[in-house]
């Protein structure tokens, strides 16, 4: 692209923009007590010159974090901004535009969401601590995921340690990225940490619960934090011959059971492909609900018995409980089985 049609790509982009809609970049429910929520989008110089873009917004609560950036030919940019919720309650539309030198609009954005009303006492509603933060929530949970994924999680957190925090050199080490907005938190002041796990085939199918710790660049402990997942493996392609699991029961209510009673089921697993059905692991998500099972491979047509066990013991009311297989069944790598009782 010569710089001729560079330049009539940025002459004639605004009037494409006014045909279409602008992009709306989500933000999602922010807490009121943040005071300063901090996001990102991305903006692609589709041109082939470098070139130095301002910013306009449509709401003085909403401010980029830098008055200009210098973009490269083809390059994505992360564009960072800051929402200022003090005062504010309910969902809100805040227009932003990308202007060139010559304040040419280049992209147009809505920037969407919602805020909440502020907690009356953080330290009551951040009450999990990990030394200096409080959070709202015990864990970073990254839900489900397949291998060789990437999976993103996020928390809020609330410095409480009596002076300010820099994180800008944190890590995580092993299968982890950690990254903070903003890096610098001072006292009574919040951040937002977002998490990456890279998984890749060294990791297990299976549900983790483990802590991890956050450093400086000096391999010193900032502070640990538990987080838990589950993993399957990707489906792989399915054909007539593919393995193919089959359980007799997916919902099985135990009913009324007394404090420290045990009551057991038998439940049927199948393989009713042509090819091996592996069983890989079965875990439980309670102590309470144990397994056992005599084979973990099953050939074509071939069945097995599982008996579970529900231990009421120690335990009181209405319980919900599961077990997860996890196989080479390409159609549905995890099977879940669904366990009730109502303990008295």
């Amino acid at each position: 692209m010569t710089k001729l049609s560079s330049l009539l790509v940025l002459i004639f982009l605004p009037a494409l923009l006014w045909c279409q809609s602008p992009e709306i970049v989500e933000v999602g429910a922010i807490d009121g007590e943040i005071n300063n929520f901090h996001g990102k989008f991305q903006w692609e110089n589709i041109s082939m010159d470098t070139v130095h873009i301002g910013f306009w917004s449509g709401d003085e609560r909403l401010k980029v974090g830098e008055e200009s950036i210098k973009a490269f030919p083809k390059q994505i940019v992360s564009i960072p901004f800051t929402i200022a919720t003090e005062g504010y309650v309910g969902g809100f539309k805040i227009g932003l535009r990308i202007l060139s030198q010559s304040e040419i609009i280049l992209k147009e954005y809505s920037v969407e969401g919602r805020i909440l009303e502020p907690v009356k006492d953080v330290f009551k509603a951040y009450r999990n601590i990990f030394w200096p933060f409080r959070s709202k929530f015990q864990l970073v949970n990254f839900k489900a995921g397949f291998i060789g994924d990437d999976l993103n999680a996020e928390m809020m957190l609330y410095n409480f340690g009596g002076k300010q925090v820099n994180l800008s050199q944190a890590s995580i080490s092993d299968y982890y990225d950690v990254s903070f907005e903003p890096m610098e938190i001072a006292h009574n002041s919040f951040t937002k940490m977002s998490i990456v796990l890279k998984t890749d085939s060294l990791l297990n199918p299976g549900f983790t619960n483990e802590t991890v710790q956050v450093k400086d660049r000096n391999d010193s402990l900032i502070f640990s934090i538990p987080v838990q997942f589950t993993l399957e493996n990707k489906p792989s392609e399915v054909s007539s011959d593919s393995p193919y699991l089959t359980v007799s029961s997916l919902n099985h209510d135990f009913k009324v059971l007394q404090t420290n009673d045990k009551r057991s089921v038998k439940i049927t697993l199948s393989n009713a492909g042509r090819e091996l059905l592996e069983l890989y692991k079965i875990e439980s998500n309670c102590s309470c609900l144990e397994y056992s099972i005599d084979k973990a491979s099953l050939t074509s047509g071939e069945s097995v018995e599982m008996e579970v066990t529900f231990n009421a013991t120690n335990r009181l009311g209405f319980e919900r409980k599961t077990l997860a297989i996890f196989s080479n069944d390409p159609r549905k790598p995890t099977v879940v089985i669904t366990f009730l009782a109502h303990v008295k």
